[in-house]
């Protein structure tokens, strides 16, 4: 049995050079945080200010999310990032100077009153997304030289539909009215921020304890200032832009952030890796559940992206969208043990401090806490976290024969549960 020996010897030292070559890759993924039970977020940009029948539509929805019900007996709950205004494009056009307006969500009640309810039942947890969803100097600059981009606008004094806008308009803390775009300057950045938390304190009745920029374009100065505004955990796709480029395209800094990291500030960063847009012709339903189950293997949460136009647009896409989010969220439930469903801000207080209970100060809720993964189990999430990320290491792993004893943690690990089930 010579040859078991050999096999010893030469893994081990194939361990050693990963290790030299990746220790501090290894001790960064195994810090991260690893969830015993898997937390369940729906996180669901631009809701805010829009036509009347967004009310209704909303209100379909969150009746929907409240069939759905987790290990702990508690409803789905869309974390919706909220837009707080619009432009009064009657008071841009009279004033006719290049100053901007802002019309608030208040001033759309009908909507308004659905999100108070759904934040009393429990299935609606506003986050702030932006002030506006677009650069309002810009934007009033664009309107006094009658910009062929916003005459859409211009022509409707009610007009709320700024995902119609050229994409580069859409930008919120950078004024994309031309290309290369231009971030704002700090003084702009913290008049908008401070503005933004004292309506959504307003409207609300709390501060918004995590954020998502418009278009994911922010940069230090953002964040300071959301740090300011006691903001301590931002959402993101995974990465962070900080312009787009001459040609449009958006410009990454970092290229890659994780679940849990932190910037110099000590916020906390949240990752969205489930994607369900679709209206866009893609990530459906189907592709969503796998993408679910790859985050539940890593013991991550799964963080479902689902933007309001996918339930805004015409009936038949409400209707099939609506039917898709319903027919997700049964799979995860059926399919996935003890799950949880939690609102971003949630997740980030569960990140910063693991052994709290869950917290909803928007309806005084609270619910059992979320225990941390130990043992072989998070040894095996640990593993499947490198499988998924690092396509070289996987390749090493294949070539120096380590993907077997791989194989074998995870399958123990995978008895030892099933195992502890009752």
């Amino acid at each position: 049995m010579i040859w078991i020996i050999y096999i010893f010897f030469f893994w081990s030292l194939c361990l050693l050079t990963l290790w030299l070559w990746k220790s501090s890759l290894f001790k960064k993924t195994w810090q991260e945080p690893y969830f015993a039970e898997t937390p369940v977020l729906i996180e669901s940009d631009d809701w805010g200010p829009g036509g009347d029948f967004h009310a209704e539509r909303l209100e379909k929805l969150l009746a929907m999310l409240n069939q759905h019900r987790d290990s702990s007996d508690r409803p789905a709950v869309l974390t919706a990032d909220i837009v707080l205004s619009i432009p009064n494009i009657q008071k841009i056009k009279t004033s006719n100077d290049g100053n901007y307006f802002r019309t608030s969500l208040e001033s759309f009640p009908d909507i308004y009153k659905v999100m108070q309810a759904g934040m009393r039942q429990g299935t609606f947890v506003p986050q702030l997304h932006g002030l506006e969803h677009l650069n309002g100097k810009a934007f009033a600059q664009l309107c006094l030289k009658n910009d062929p981009r916003i005459l859409q606008a211009k022509v409707k004094d009610n007009w709320w539909d700024w995902e119609s806008l050229d994409s580069p308009l859409q930008g919120h803390y950078v004024d994309g009215s031309t290309l290369p775009t231009t971030p704002l300057s700090k003084s702009d950045a913290q008049n908008i921020i401070t503005t933004a938390d004292k309506t959504f304190r307003q409207l609300f009745g709390h501060p918004s304890f995590s954020s998502v920029a418009p278009c994911y374009l922010w940069n230090d100065d953002v964040e300071n200032e959301w740090n300011q505004c006691n903001i301590q955990f931002i959402q993101t796709a995974g990465y962070r832009c900080t312009a787009r480029d001459k040609t449009g395209h958006y410009i990454q800094a970092p290229s890659i952030i994780r679940m849990g990291e932190k910037n110099k500030l000590g916020q906390i960063y949240l990752v969205r890796n489930v994607m369900y847009e679709p209206v866009d012709g893609k990530n459906t339903a189907k592709t969503a559940f796998e993408e679910a189950v790859i985050a539940l293997k890593q013991a991550l949460p799964i963080t479902i992206s689902t933007h309001r136009y996918n339930y805004t647009r015409s009936k038949k896409e409400f209707n099939q969208s609506l039917a898709g989010l319903d027919q997700l969220l049964t799979q995860i439930r059926q399919n996935l043990p003890a799950t949880r469903f939690l609102a971003s801000p949630e997740l980030g207080h569960l990140i910063q401090s693991p052994a709290s209970t869950i917290s909803n100060p928007f309806n005084n809720s609270s619910w059992p806490k979320i225990p941390t993964l130990q043992g072989l189990a998070k040894i095996k999430a640990f593993l499947f976290r490198l499988y998924y990320r690092h396509p070289k290491l996987v390749l090493a792993s294949y070539l120096s024969g380590l993907i077997i004893p791989a194989w074998i943690i995870c399958l123990s690990a995978t008895n030892r549960t099933q195992g502890q089930k009752p």
